[in-house]
């Protein structure tokens, strides 16, 4: 398997209820993805004895999701990350009461397979995002690009999923399959009944 494309990333904001149930708002288009990376991150520990290791445990905590895109919208920043935009002036304003909500996130990844191209729909059911000034500098006698980098922390939902995605044959199920992801939350895998939208 090769990824060879990267798009159509997308969050929208989570809502728990006080029972413990999830919801998304309506999902939002996330413009300018140029990359992910996902770093996840364990608690380990090792037990040795007799000058050898006897036993390994390793347990998930979280996720890191590092994101290269190309405009730090205001819109999109302010959802993400709980800023609040001054009515009177247009300001956009970071305060450190700032109340980073959850969120759930997620983008479609083009890959060759067997020389065939497949579209993955990724998502992250619950995450958080870093708050985040982009970098700056002047301009010299070459014009350079500069992009965003943006970090964000996703960890499990109530049933324990930090991730999800699904494997299709074309961008248009794809894209369908990302939005049911913010229509029909992940659900009870021990369910016998099948959640329809």
């Amino acid at each position: 398997m090769a990824n060879i494309g990267m798009q159509g990333m997308k969050y929208a904001l989570l809502e728990i209820a006080n029972d413990g149930t999830e919801s998304y708002k309506p999902a939002k288009s996330f413009a300018g993805a140029i990359s992910a990376s996902i770093t996840p991150n364990s608690a380990e520990a090792s037990l040795y004895g007799d000058d050898k290791l006897m036993e390994y445990a390793s347990s998930f905590q979280n996720a890191t999701v590092s994101l290269s895109v190309a405009d730090d919208n205001d819109d999109v920043f302010s959802d993400l990350l709980g800023r609040q935009k001054e009515l009177s002036t247009g300001r956009y304003r970071s305060n450190i009461n700032d109340i980073v909500p959850y969120v759930g996130f997620g983008y479609i990844v083009s890959k060759i397979i067997g020389g065939k191209t497949k579209f993955r729909a990724q998502f992250f059911p619950k995450m958080k995002f870093k708050v985040f000034i982009p970098e700056a500098s002047t301009k010299g006698e070459n014009l350079e690009f500069k992009t965003i980098t943006v970090e964000g922390v996703t960890m499990p939902n109530k049933y324990g999923d930090w991730e999800s995605h699904c494997d299709v044959d074309t961008l248009a199920e794809a894209k369908d399959e990302l939005d049911k992801y913010f229509t029909v939350p992940l659900s009870d895998p021990m369910a016998t009944t099948p959640v329809t939208p």
